[in-house]
């Protein structure tokens, strides 16, 4: 029983998606305390994997969107100015690109440093501030995630401009 036990309470924490759940102060039972004390080691484990994960993955969407923005847009722009046909909407595209990169840059260090202080708790000893860590660790990879779909929108519309601005031509 413990063992099916255990990957079930690493699986419901986890797998949430970090979804935000609002002020959590008191918002666990002695019982589920109790519950995160004694899977606190597979926890933790699974958390340090996830920060793994998560770093590989920032380092990888960093230079897609560092590349995006500086070898595809910027260089697109600076032609079509060079070729007297400035695209408004594609300098607003590219500005708009590259406010919400350095968004995703900051926002992806908060969490970071959140999911440093979640590893830091000691979760055996201290279950409701891990808890309450937690929240504050699903909000901002929360804020990540949406600034990961924002840059994913901007990319799409950009294409979209790209695409009509060269049927025009």
């Amino acid at each position: 029983m413990k063992k099916l036990f255990v990957p079930v309470v690493v699986t419901t924490i986890l797998a949430s998606n970090f979804a935000i759940v609002g002020n959590t102060a008191a918002a666990i039972s002695e019982d589920q305390a109790g519950v995160i004390s004694m899977t606190c080691g597979s926890v933790q484990l699974q958390l340090k994997n996830l920060q793994k994960t998560d770093s590989r993955v920032r380092v990888f969407l960093g230079s897609k969107y560092e590349f995006a923005l500086t070898n595809l847009m910027t260089n697109l722009n600076l032609r079509l100015i060079r070729n007297n046909r400035p695209s408004s909407l594609l300098a607003a595209s590219q500005s708009t690109f590259s406010n919400e990169r350095d968004f995703f840059k900051t926002a992806f260090t908060d969490y970071s440093k959140s999911l440093d202080a979640l590893l830091s708790i000691n979760c055996r000893l201290n279950p409701y501030d891990f808890y309450n860590q937690l929240e504050i660790t699903r909000e901002k990879r929360e804020i990540v995630r949406q600034s990961c779909l924002r840059l994913k929108d901007v990319l799409s519309d950009h294409r979209t401009t790209v695409v009509n601005l060269k049927d025009d031509l």
